[in-house]
């Protein structure tokens, strides 16, 4: 495609925009959630030195495979260590780029520059996107759609002859999964596109032209699949298609209802068929697949943008789970997918304007308005992001039974040395539901308030309620540690690691507890565990060094 100087100002506006609407979070710190830990605690990001490159390369993030989102961390560190700043400009930057990327496929689809460009901004600007820009965490997603869109907008072009296209589609295909194995989905999108945008037969070529893809894809699922096992919950296939239904729709309904956004959308009720909130999303989502099939001949880029969306929002559903909680959505999920629904709007709205005489002045005065209106919300979403305190504080408004958000927030006025109002949230949850967590967390404050009586009743009611759960039994260990009961400490470490052989505290606690008594090889194994599953342990490190 020729690039006009017209493009070059789109580029422009398009870099630009989002600093208007997302850029109070460069003023942000780093935030309460993944933040702290990937970036603030992580050494492995704290430079670029050959041990760093080689542990990002050979670990999990715990339970993520991204060493190129890890890299672009390491980066920001060299540039300016530890100021959120440049993590926060990085990802602006990031995000502008996914938008002029995006509006290069849009003005595939179409002959003018108005409606693709109007489209990119919508892409940029809607408040569903806060999450992926200003939470540094979500990184992950802006690098990996980036080299995404690249890896496709690079197949297009070998399509369309330039054969020396391919190789590069295939080198950016690689960085997308490296930043995030939820690029996997890139090969179903190639054979849609040529199936159905590209009308191209199958054949020996086409078979031929996937088959790089297709092994990439298969490596890293299996790489994925092996820092999910340990935190994937487990549910029934019926159950995963219900739930991805309801998420399905529930990302269609805010990307044309933006409001109420949220850091948790948690699954308060049970999972059923007989449920309107399940059956009711399933039979839409049937409905859209089937009006998929229907169009695939007469209008292809409807059909296209359908299955695109389903397809690359579909690695979400097996992430449901995420240790006790139940999410039905995460606002990051749908940053790529949204691609596809704006396709959608591009195929129904552009022979409409052919059709239909529209007033310009009309089409732009109401165009500036949506824009204004999306870029309003997304400014005020993205000040919900300023603090730890006022991003729970709204997540438990919109959903008071939401268990991660009631503990967060208790667990920030904890710190902070507040325990009354510690106390009085997690007591709310209790009147709403009893739940081990909430009991976990109460009985963390009465220790620190020195009651350990209540505290020990505390964890022994969490550790009945949730017997499978190693949490109970690794502050059960640290409380008769600090009362001086390093028997009883010995055997809650104990069997909290038997319960999670992950627990890298629970194994350094109890490495210590060992060297106290002498047993020194077993202390040195569980250190060198303890390392195996987190190489950027410091606490192990610095222990299995003083044995050695």
């Amino acid at each position: 495609m020729h690039i006009k100087r017209s493009d070059w100002l789109i580029f422009l506006a398009l870099m630009v925009l989002p600093f208007l609407v997302f850029g109070r979070s460069l003023f942000h710190d780093f935030a309460p959630i993944d933040d702290w830990f990937l970036i603030v605690e992580n050494l492995s990001v704290h430079g670029i030195t050959f041990a760093n490159l080689k542990a990002i390369f050979t670990t999990y993030d715990p339970e993520l495979y991204i060493p190129f989102t890890l890299l672009t961390f390491q980066i920001n560190y060299v540039m300016a260590e530890l100021q959120p700043f440049v993590y926060h400009l990085t990802n602006i930057l990031l995000h502008g780029a996914n938008g002029v990327l995006v509006y290069f496929i849009f003005r595939r689809s179409t002959l003018g520059r108005s409606l693709p460009f109007v489209c990119a901004l919508i892409f940029l600007l809607h408040p569903i996107q806060t999450e992926t820009v200003v939470w540094i965490a979500g990184r992950k997603d802006l690098l990996s759609t980036f080299f995404y869109l690249l890896s496709f907008l690079f197949y297009v072009r070998y399509r369309n002859g330039i054969r020396t296209s391919y190789a590069l589609s295939v080198i950016f295909f690689v960085c997308a999964l490296l930043s995030k194995a939820m690029a996997m989905t890139l090969p179903a999108v190639l054979i849609l596109y040529d199936l159905l945008i590209a009308r191209r037969r199958i054949d020996r070529t086409f078979i031929a032209d996937k088959i790089p893809y297709v092994l990439l894809s298969i490596l890293f699922i299996v790489i994925a699949l092996g820092g999910k096992e340990r935190v994937i919950g487990s549910s029934s296939a019926l159950d995963t298609i219900l739930m991805a239904g309801k998420s399905s729709v529930f990302y269609i309904q805010q990307i044309f209802l933006p409001w109420n956004f949220s850091v948790y959308y948690p699954q308060v009720t049970d999972i059923s068929l007989l449920k309107a909130e399940f059956f009711i999303p399933l039979l839409l989502v049937l409905a859209a697949i089937a009006l998929a099939i229907f169009f695939h001949r007469k209008h292809p880029m409807i059909s296209f943008g359908i299955l695109f969306y389903f397809i690359t929002l579909s690695p979400t559903f097996l992430n449901f789970h995420k240790g006790q909680v139940i999410f039905f959505a995460v606002d990051r999920y749908a940053y790529l997918p949204f691609i596809g629904i704006l396709l959608i709007i591009i195929a129904v709205i552009n022979p409409l304007f052919h059709r239909i005489r529209f007033p310009q002045k009309f089409v732009l005065i109401m165009s500036m308005l949506m824009i204004l209106l999306l870029s309003i919300l997304s400014i005020r979403q993205t000040e919900i992001w300023e603090t730890g305190e006022r991003l729970f504080s709204h997540a438990l408004g919109l959903y008071p039974r939401s268990l991660n958000a009631r503990i967060d927030l208790a667990r920030i006025h904890r710190e902070r040395g507040e325990y009354q109002k510690a106390f009085d949230l997690l007591k709310e949850g209790l009147a709403l539901g009893d739940h081990s967590a909430l009991r976990l967390n109460a009985g963390v404050i009465y220790a620190r308030t020195g009651d350990v009586q209540s505290a020990t009743e505390q964890f022994e009611k969490a550790k009945v309620m949730d017997p499978l759960n190693p949490e109970p039994h690794f502050y059960l260990g640290s409380l008769w540690e600090q009362t001086n009961n390093p028997t009883l400490a010995r055997e809650a470490y104990t069997k909290a690691v038997e319960l999670d052989p992950s627990y890298v505290i629970a194994r350094i606690r109890l490495a210590q507890l060992l060297i106290a008594d002498g047993e020194i090889d077993e202390a040195k194994t569980q250190l060198q565990e303890a390392i195996r599953w987190n190489p950027n342990s410091v606490e192990a490190r610095e222990a299995l060094n003083k044995i050695l």
